[in-house]
This record gives structure tokens, sequence and C-alpha cells, in this order.
């Protein structure tokens, strides 16, 4: 009997944890600055605002939590998407179209992601500046990769990757901010075929 009560706290536990996460994330999908209170989540999870301090120890703590969930999610698709081609080519074009395809289909993810993050002014920033630095990386190992079979022409592959992952972030935070192209698909292959030329790709 003790076990099964003990696995009936830690489901309820799980569940609130979880509660109080998807609350954050339709506030933070809503905010720009990150000035919502820590009230305002706990009314919207339908918990007291003491409850949350048994899961979070502050504010700071429940941003880094959503991102990495979400940052987690992101990566784990692009890794299924590229486990499927062999070509490096291939594979990067199979990561920029699985994050596009994942933020115009989940627009609460692209807008925590590619605009309520980055513009807050906690120490969390630097949670993001590493999360871009991963993708950075994770391009930049595909550069090199081509670049060492002699596919592309000689370049910094650190400076194509930042410009790589910064081009990408812009075109799709423009998007957000209902700068939506005409034509959705001419637009998607202009930004895959566009990163892809930069890089060397003939």
């Amino acid at each position: 009997m003790v076990y099964n009560k003990t696995k009936k706290v830690l489901a309820k536990q799980n569940l609130l944890r979880k509660k109080i996460l998807a609350a954050a994330k339709e506030v933070m999908a809503e905010e720009k600055s990150g000035n919502f209170s820590i009230k305002t989540i706990a009314q919207k999870a339908g918990i007291a605002t003491g409850t949350f301090y048994l899961y979070f120890t502050s504010k700071e703590a429940l941003i880094e939590n959503v991102v990495q969930e979400l940052y987690t999610e992101l990566l784990a698709l692009i890794k299924e998407e590229r486990s499927h081609y062999s070509d490096v080519f291939d594979k990067l074009q199979a990561s920029m179209e699985v994050c596009i395809r994942t933020f115009l289909q989940k627009k609460q993810m692209a807008k925590i992601l590619l605009k309520f993050f980055p513009e807050i002014n906690y120490t969390v920033n630097n949670k993001f500046i590493d999360i871009e630095k991963d993708y950075i990386r994770f391009v930049k190992e595909d550069i090199d990769e081509l670049l060492a079979a002699g596919f592309i022409p000689p370049q910094d592959s650190l400076v194509s990757a930042t410009a790589f992952v910064g081009t990408f972030r812009e075109v799709m935070l423009s998007w957000l901010n209902n700068e939506k192209p005409v034509d959705w698909e001419l637009a998607y292959r202009t930004l895959i075929e566009y990163n892809m030329r930069a890089i060397g790709k003939k």
C-alpha cells in the first residue's frame, strides 16, 4: 500500500509540474519582456502561489526549464529527420526543413524560442546563447565534413555556420512578426536554397 501511495503522489506531482510548465508556455508565448509574475502563472495553472515554489525555485528557473524542454523537443525532431539521410547536404537541408515545419505548426514554441527568450534580460539569457551555440556547432560539423570532402569552397566554417543559423532565425522571426509571405512554398524554398548557396552548394 505504501508503494502504491508513493506512486500516486509522484504521479500527482508530475502532473502539477506539467500544468505549471504548460501555463508558463501560454504566458511566455504572449509576453515580450518576461514581465509576468509567478502569481499569473499559478493562477493559470490553477494552483496556489506557494505551491509553485515546491516545483521551481524562481521565475528564472521556470523559464530555463520551459526553454530546455522546447529545445530538447526540437533537437529530437531534427535528429530524427536527419537520420533518414546519409548525404551531408541532405542532412543540412533536412535540419532547416524540420525547423520550418515545426515552427509553423507549433507557434507557441516558435514565439518562445525565437521572440521571447532572446529578449529577456535575466541571467538565463545565457541559456539561449548556449542553445544557439549548440545549433551553430551542429551546422559547423556538417560544413566541416563538406569541406573535408571538397564539396564546397574553402571557408571559415564557424563564420559560415553562424551566418547560416542567423539568417534562418531572422527570416523565421520576420514571419512571426506578421511579415508573412504571399507564397509560403516559394518563401520556404527560397530560404533553404539561399542558405545552401551561401555555403557553396552548386
